[in-house]
Formats: structure tokens, sequence, C-alpha cells
């Protein structure tokens, strides 16, 4: 099981709410948050975990879209369960590179210029 520790920056006057809706969210312990004058920021730390890599990313852009968040840092992240469970064959992770050859011949299209009529008619 993959587990990311994080510090969620707010903005001062958001930083509450955004603790508030932080505890709504499945996958995600609070642990506090503390509001700093000095630096104008609530910052908040979590914990999220995941049965999968793909389901941490889920809740990370749940957390980005909350009214008041300016930034989610890593602090620490555990993906050792995850990697084991491949190995074993267990689960199968997604490919974040399934488009790669379809980039790289688009990109050779245009660097040709096989990609503008003019080309196309030489």
């Amino acid at each position: 099981m993959p587990i990311v520790s994080c510090v969620v920056t707010a903005e001062p006057e958001k930083g509450f709410q955004v603790e508030k809706e932080l505890f709504e969210i499945p996958g995600v312990e609070v642990y506090g948050g503390e509001l700093k004058k000095e630096e104008n920021a609530y910052y908040i730390i979590i914990v999220m975990d995941a049965e999968r890599y793909e389901e941490l990313e889920a809740i990370e852009k749940k957390i980005k879209s909350i009214d008041g968040v300016l930034q989610l840092a890593v602090v620490e992240a555990h993906f050792l369960d995850e990697f084991e469970k491949i190995e074993k064959g267990e689960i199968v992770p997604g490919n974040p590179f399934h488009g790669l050859k379809k980039a790289e011949k688009e990109a050779e299209r245009m660097w040709l210029g096989e990609d503008d009529e003019e080309g196309k008619e030489n």
C-alpha cells in the first residue's frame, strides 16, 4: 500500500476550512494544522494512503481542487508494498509511457516537415 506524508499549504484565512474538507476525503489522515502569521500561510500535515499509486494521484487532484489550497508538498513516500505486489503478479501497473511510440512518430513527421501541406505535395 503506497503511503505518502505531505504538507498542505493553504491561504491563511481559508486554512481551517481546508483542514475540515481534508477530513472528508477517504484515504487522507489529518494530523493537524497551524497558522504561521509570519509566513502568511496555514500548514496542514497529512498522510495519504491507497491500494495503488493511481489512487494517490486521484486523491492529490482532489486536494489541489479545494478552494484555498496553495500547494501540496510530499515529505516522504513509501511504495514498497506496491512493488512487491507487482513482482508477485498480484497487480499490474498502468503504463505511463503507453503513448510514447505514437508521440515519437508524430514528432519525427513534424521534424521532417510531413505534417504541413507543402511537405506532403513535394
